[in-house]
């Protein structure tokens, strides 16, 4: 790729088609990227531009830009020394790029508030591997001048998929709506170059599974973690979104708050109905997920109730002693765990009845099990305001 490229604020990176949907909207508007134009294939660059802003997302076409044995860039009609030059030409000359319909460049969409610059990206720290590649913390210097503590979701390009890629930008498409203490806070996605970064707010104590198995934490702290959660997930559904992998694995831990992470599942709607031959984490799973592969947010909820044991037996895996065929068959018979004596009555009802219900109807909405949780623990709902411009 040239290097004057990834300076320009109308090449995007990676952005995959999903996104460039919502930002292309009359016609003339274009922006370049880099895609697989068939999967598997080399990645090449593209022009995507609104042609017929009355079929919306349909009036879209996307040309591959070709690049010859000279080093020079061409789509159709000329060719260039540069992406740059080519299309600074176009939207001078107001010079249709193909020569079979008038296609105009007239208004380069610019990258978005969420669309960072590998350059304002300092690692510091690894912490670990993630799906697609490596974790790290770092800093992110932000537009006000001031830096962020953050963690960084590094993928190699040169392993991840056409698909994948798809996959890492979803999660980041979703993020990018949240705005809530008790989700972690997303703060945008490095494309332009390799490796592709997801960045989001640091929690200094990790993973909640691995902080709750370092050190055993007083039962009013237990409590609280459950009632975050509880505020965190109530907070996505109103959203409208299904989590569907809710565990304490997928939550942070920092500043005394759990913070709901990890959205790699996360699909917008009430109801989503899954490739029973996917690999999905048996043991979190309520009994119509095992038996019809449904999620809705009553299966949000046994999930939920699922974290809440892991709360308050120190983060270990549930089902203890099951392989992961025997929690399959028992769940679905109607086995459901116990949680330890000394956890509050209230609270034993809540989870064993109000999350695990054989009938997903006899569950709590998670806004019900916030506000019986809060009553029973007397803690009130923080104060806390959300901003307007993060509303779908």
């Amino acid at each position: 790729m040239e290097k004057t490229l990834a300076n320009e604020q109308w090449y995007h990176g990676l952005l995959p088609r999903e996104d460039i949907k919502m930002m292309l909207r009359s016609n003339g508007d274009f922006l370049v990227r880099t895609t697989e134009p068939v999967a598997g294939k080399p990645r090449a660059l593209v022009l995507s531009v609104m042609v017929r802003q009355e079929l919306e997302d349909q009036g879209i076409k996307h040309f591959v830009i070709t690049v010859l044995p000279s080093g020079k860039v061409m789509i159709e009609k000329y060719a260039f020394e540069s992406v740059t030059a080519m299309v600074e030409y176009h939207v001078n000359k107001k010079d249709s790029i193909t020569k079979a319909h008038e296609v105009i460049l007239r208004n380069p969409i610019l990258r978005q508030s969420w669309e960072l610059s590998h350059d304002d990206v300092e690692l510091t720290k690894k912490l670990g591997e993630g799906a697609f590649g490596e974790v790290h913390a770092g800093k992110l210097k932000l537009k006000s001048g001031g830096k962020a503590l953050v963690a960084i979701k590094l993928a190699k390009l040169e392993v991840l998929t056409k698909e994948q890629i798809k996959e890492i930008m979803h999660e980041a498409r979703l993020m990018r709506h949240f705005d809530h203490p008790n989700v972690v806070k997303f703060y945008g996605v490095a494309a332009g170059q390799e490796p592709l970064m997801v960045i989001m707010e640091l929690a200094n104590c990790g993973a909640l599974d691995s902080y709750l198995q370092k050190a055993e934490q007083p039962m009013d702290r237990k409590n609280e973690m459950c009632l975050q959660a509880a505020w965190g997930l109530e907070y996505l559904h109103a959203k409208n979104v299904l989590h569907r992998d809710i565990a304490a694995r997928n939550c942070l831990y920092g500043d005394n708050k759990v913070k709901i992470s990890d959205f790699g599942l996360t699909r917008e709607g009430t109801v989503y109905q899954m490739d029973p031959h996917k690999r999905v984490p048996i043991r979190w799973l309520a009994p119509e997920t095992l038996k019809m592969a449904i999620y809705t947010q009553k299966t949000d909820v046994f999930s939920f109730g699922i974290m809440c044991w892991e709360i308050y037996n120190n983060g270990i895996e549930p089902y203890p002693g099951m392989t992961v065929a025997e929690v399959n068959q028992n769940v679905k018979e109607g086995y459901r765990m116990e949680l330890p004596p000394n956890v509050h009555p209230d609270i034993q009802t809540y989870v064993k009845v109000r999350c695990w219900s054989e009938n997903p109807n006899d569950r709590f909405t998670m806004a019900e099990l916030a506000k019986h949780l809060q009553r029973t623990l007397q803690i009130p709902r923080p104060k806390f305001v959300e901003n307007p411009h993060n509303r779908f």
